[in-house]
Order: C-alpha cells, then sequence, then structure tokens
C-alpha cells in the first residue's frame, strides 16, 4: 500500500495518503463522503477536521510534527477535539510517528485490514526531517510519550534510530525514553473502535 504515495524527502520511502487509507479501512464508504479539510456547518468554528464522515459520526486528525511543537497548537487540538465531541463525533488523532499499519489500524479503528499495509518496522523519525523529540515544546514531548505508549513496538523501533543517529542535542532522545517512563504511569488509550 505504501507504495501508491509520494516519497518521504527524509527516509526515501513511500509514503500513502490518508485517502487511500481511508479507501481501504472503511471500503463501504463512498470518496466522496469523505469531507477533507472543512468546517462544520452550522457551528460558528474556524476549526477544519483533516477528515470527516457524517455516516459514521467520525473524524479523523492526523496530526503532524507540527502539533507537537507549540503549546497553543496542542491546546488547541484538544479543544477542538472537546468540541468536536460535544456535537457528536467520535474523534481520532493519527500522530505522525505512528505507522498505520495493520496492528495500528485494528487497534484504533477495530478492523482488521487483509491487504499490507506500512511496514511499522521502518522509523518515522529523524535529524534530517527536523521532527525528532527535541523539535518538540515539552508538552509536545509530553504528548509523544503518552501516544507513543499506544504502539510500544513503534516507540522502540523509532528509539532505536534516534540512538543511531548518535546526537542528543538534534534527536532528544534521553528526554523522549524519560517522558516515555513517566507516561506508563498515566491511563491512555485510543478512542473505542469504530
Amino acid at each position: 500500500m505504501a507504495e501508491k504515495a509520494g516519497i518521504d524527502n527524509v527516509t526515501g520511502l513511500h509514503r500513502t495518503g490518508m485517502e487511500d487509507y481511508l479507501k481501504v479501512i472503511f471500503p463501504e464508504i463512498p470518496t466522496e463522503e469523505w469531507i477533507h479539510n472543512k468546517t462544520i456547518k452550522g457551528y460558528n468554528r474556524k476549526s477544519r477536521p483533516d477528515y470527516r464522515c457524517e455516516r459514521l459520526k467520525l473524524i479523523i486528525e492526523f496530526d503532524g510534527v507540527q502539533h507537537y511543537q507549540k503549546p497553543e497548537r496542542i491546546k488547541a487540538d484538544f479543544e477542538n477535539q472537546k468540541f468536536y465531541e460535544e456535537i457528536g463525533y467520535k474523534v481520532v488523532r493519527i500522530p505522525y510517528f505512528i505507522q498505520l499499519s495493520n496492528n495500528v489500524v485494528k487497534s484504533i479503528f477495530g478492523r482488521n485490514i487483509e491487504e499490507p499495509l506500512f511496514d511499522e518496522s521502518i522509523p518515522s523519525m529523524g535529524i534530517k526531517g527536523k521532527n525528532t523529540p527535541a523539535y518538540c515544546c515539552y508538552e509536545g514531548l509530553k504528548r509523544m510519550a503518552r501516544e507513543f505508549r499506544q504502539s510500544p513496538e513503534q516507540y522502540d523501533v523509532n528509539l532505536k534510530a534516534l540512538e543511531n543517529e548518535n546526537d542528543e542535542i538534534l534527536t532528544g532522545v534521553s528526554i523522549l525514553k524519560e517522558e516515555y517512563i513517566k507516561a506508563g504511569y498515566e491511563k491512555t488509550t485510543y478512542p473505542n473502535s469504530v
């Protein structure tokens, strides 16, 4: 599946757009039913969910590195999610460092997919991409650690890749390790399956 999109400048790997994943994960939902980057009509709110399906009452947010770099952005994400949930949507957040593998899709959407999705053994962080923990604000780093708790295999893959970079300042790997341990004492789960 990963071969269906462009090449990632950092890893040299093919990346797949969310639209392609949605077709595979939700084959019963026609593409045109996924509303991309539009405000929700009837509400005086400027936020635009990445993907929304009215039939499923589902919002999917893909959180790129910028969602981990500024406390204001993190606060806005949580406020928007609360708003969406208050008006009846289920919100699924997909962090940029979590590969949409078959295991992750099963965990967050409750769906078994036959087609091989992204290989979770491939790291998603690196100095070249400036998307390591070192580039995150403290609240973003804590958020990252909590979210990695849901995919410990991908945490291990990324941790190893960051350690192999051999540059603590540009990777922030030690801080991630500390926060990951702390996050283990907090209860965090993906939302219930769709």
